[in-house]
């Protein structure tokens, strides 16, 4: 994988010039894991924090009891683990490979050099991180507020929008997407038959058209279907 073109891309990088892009990839390390591969458990040294390059990750805890709590599902293109940078010696939760993937992981001690050395870049991680937080806003607030068909065509629209399409190729399983969306697979899927009726979407297989897009809009919206 051309991992200078893959972080040029990453929203975390996208402010970064090409000095600065060359930089952090001379500290990057790859790492590929095997579906239901652990990348790291709770207590485990935090030595550096990752971002995803190809698959997806689940980041979970898991009680005494052996009861497992899902936290977030990450995609490629994500950074997660980053509070290593800043605080803590271990990672608070654990992390696992939801199917083959492909990872970069950035060491702390030369994360930080690298900063003192390129003191824009932190300035312009910030940013990106910015406009990552804002959006996890929104979706903290579509699954406090809104219904699970809002919610839905909210992020049928945003991922579309992010790639500048109307079709979009769901990477991720119905029964990850109905755990990020706040709802369960039989759920989203009557949701998506729905929209699919209602002739708003088109759907085959992973891959899904927005065939409406005024409409769609207005179910993100809130209106009833």
């Amino acid at each position: 994988m051309d991992i200078f073109n893959f972080l040029k891309n990453c929203h975390l990088c996208t402010g970064l010039n090409q000095r600065e892009l060359k930089a952090l990839v001379e500290i990057t390390s790859v790492r590929d894991l095997k579906k239901g591969e652990i990348l790291f458990l709770q207590g485990d040294p935090a030595l550096g924090f990752f971002i995803i390059l190809d698959g997806s990750i689940r980041v979970y805890k898991a009680s005494l009891e052996g009861k497992e709590y899902t936290i977030n599902y990450m995609q490629a293109g994500q950074m997660f683990a980053e509070a290593a940078i800043f605080q803590g010696t271990t990672f608070p939760a654990n992390s696992v490979a939801t199917r083959d993937s492909t990872v970069a992981f950035f060491p702390k001690d030369r994360f930080i050099k690298l900063i003192e050395d390129f003191p824009k870049i932190s300035l312009k991680m910030i940013a990106a991180l910015s406009i990552f937080v804002r959006e996890l806003n929104q979706q903290i607030e579509n699954l406090s507020l809104k219904e699970v068909p809002a919610r839905l065509a909210y992020h049928l629209l945003s991922n579309a929008n992010k790639l500048g399409a109307s079709q979009i190729s769901l990477d991720i399983t119905k029964a990850e997407l109905a755990h990020s969306l706040g709802t369960i697979s039989e759920t989203l899927s009557r949701n998506l038959k729905k929209l699919r009726d209602l002739a708003v979407i088109k759907v085959d297989g992973k891959d899904i058209t927005i065939l409406d897009n005024t409409r769609l809009q207005a179910i993100a919206d809130g209106e009833k279907i």
